[in-house]
């Protein structure tokens, strides 16, 4: 998967151009490459640097799903609802014990717990069914191991005398779920096997120009660190650029209505105390939404709130009063915690893309491929919706529609569904845990193999160090002295490589402090 020069693609011609390389664009790709087409993926950033990096990072077994609004009566008067709930919860149910099993390296189980309050909008046995339901929507090879504690038993929660009026606790649901250790390493390694199947794969490149041909399309393709450009041909465009979709339409024709709309998910990352540790916890927040307290080094990071955003896509960042606003809800359900500003180490930020609906400002959950030859432009398909989990069902959805309207071209291949060499050396069988094991050679084998361009890309997107309680700090030295020695950086470049890591933690991450330090410079 060795970035080549873009030179080298000038005049090709290709069956697919994936636009995104995010873990939708990364899927579809593989996906297609294996059913023979002829495939050129890019991205104008890294591989995963947008929504799918900045996640909540869940392989959910899809209880949200079953959460029927305002009312249980939601479901009772609108079953197209109740419907399409079940039907997204079986995908996240089959997805679930998918990856767990295919991918061990990128994901470890975790106890997830649930309170429920007597002033809460859902009922104990409100609870209960949705998990016997989930049960019954999902394989059966993989247990929820679900339990519900009251009574005496709620001492066995062994933070329980930290919830708020422990008069108003009637019991604590509690399941076993997962979470993955490193979402961008998940699009790593699915690109790949995209690439080790004859797909072209290309970070920091931008379609520049278009024209549309009377068979598919010519495009203009600018490297972005080069400025170099070249023209290619595909028979077909797939615009899986998340919530970048809308813009990337435009530049193909200047007006077209939106197809998706972007939510803002803001996390702030903090430590509990030890009573808290390696447990999961999802509550309802005040404004009836879920709310998340995930395991992650020793830390947890909380999130997330739901907010329709239309700001700047490359810079989306946690805002104080997002911080303030979560540190509120954490403090209604655990008032003895009392956090504070201060107590945050750091935060992050990013954007679910999610279908485009009048009638709601927060989009609906379907996962939808449209047809944009409605808007004059044939042979562009684009993705709307679509979570992490569900991204190998969503690319055989997406192959089947491609297929409608382009024949392939090559022999058919077999996709691979475990993990990459690269990561198996990075987890070295630690499945409980979320550390990665770092050395040179490994550090060597990203840099040659997996296309890094800067300091980010491999602490935060290949490696995973950049969420670490210091937030990569201590590995940075290291690892620009590996990247120098291959990228043939003098020390000044080096130099100025370690200050722009730095930089782009404290802006975009809005660091507190470094773990060990008193302030940010």
């Amino acid at each position: 998967m060795n970035r080549s020069e873009l030179s080298e693609l000038s005049d090709k011609s290709f069956d697919v151009i994936v636009v995104g390389a995010g873990i939708n664009g990364a899927g579809a790709a593989q996906q297609l490459v294996s059913d023979g087409y002829r495939v050129l993926i890019i991205d104008k950033g890294d591989f995963a640097a947008g929504a799918t990096s900045k996640s909540s990072r869940i392989l959910h077994c899809g209880l949200r799903h079953l959460a029927p609004g305002k009312s249980i009566w939601d479901f009772v008067f609108h079953p197209s609802k109740f419907y399409l709930a079940c039907h997204n919860a079986r995908k996240s149910m089959i997805a679930r014990s998918d990856i767990s099993s295919s991918m061990k390296e990128l994901v470890r189980p975790f106890r997830f717990c649930f309170p429920i309050f007597k002033d809460d909008p859902y009922r104990s046995w409100q609870v209960d069914f949705a998990f016997k339901l989930l049960n019954l929507l999902g394989p059966h090879d993989n247990s929820l191991e679900y339990q519900r504690f009251s009574g005496e038993n709620l001492q066995k929660i062994p933070f329980k005398n930290w919830f708020r009026d422990s008069k108003q606790l009637q019991s604590v649901s509690v399941f076993k779920d997962y979470q993955f250790i490193s979402a961008a390493r998940l699009v790593v390694d699915t690109i790949r096997d995209a690439a080790e199947m004859g797909a072209t794969v290309r970070n920091y490149t931008l379609m520049q120009q278009s024209k549309q041909l009377a068979e598919g399309w010519q495009l203009t393709l600018r490297d972005v660190l080069t400025s170099e450009e070249v023209m290619v041909k595909t028979k077909l465009i797939l615009n899986v650029t998340g919530p970048w979709g809308n813009r990337f339409n435009q530049t193909l024709k200047s007006v077209i209505p939106d197809k998706v709309i972007g939510l803002k998910g803001a996390h702030i990352v903090v430590k509990l105390p030890e009573e808290f540790s390696e447990w999961g916890i999802m509550i309802i927040n005040r404004v009836n939404e879920p709310m998340y307290f995930l395991p992650w080094h020793g830390m947890h990071y909380i999130g997330l709130n739901r907010t329709p955003y239309d700001g700047n896509l490359d810079e989306v960042k946690a805002t104080e009063d997002e911080a303030e606003w979560l540190l509120g809800e954490v403090n209604y359900v655990f008032p003895q915690l009392s956090l504070q500003r201060k107590d945050i180490l750091y935060s992050y930020a990013g954007i679910q893309p999610v279908t485009f609906d009048a009638s709601d400002p927060q989009g609906n959950r379907e996962v939808l491929v449209h047809d944009l030859a409605s808007e004059g432009l044939h042979n562009v398909l684009m993705l709307t919706g679509g979570p992490i989990m569900t991204y190998r069902l969503i690319a055989k959805q997406l192959l089947k529609e491609v297929s409608k309207r382009c024949v392939p071209t090559l022999a058919k291949q077999h996709p691979s569904s475990g993990s990459s060499e690269v990561t198996k050396l990075l987890r070295n069988s630690r499945s409980a845990s979320v550390e990665m094991n770092i050395s040179d050679e490994i550090l060597k084998k990203i840099i040659v193999e997996e296309q890094p361009v800067s300091l980010a890309d491999i602490l935060l997107r290949r490696t995973g160090i950049g969420w670490d309680i210091d937030q990569g700090k201590s590995a940075v030295p290291g690892v620009a002295t590996v990247m120098a020695e291959l990228c043939g950086w003098d020390e000044q470049r080096k130099e100025k490589e370690m200050q722009l890591f730095h930089q782009h933690i404290k802006e975009i991450y809005q660091v507190q402090k470094y773990w060990g330090d008193s302030v940010c410079d």
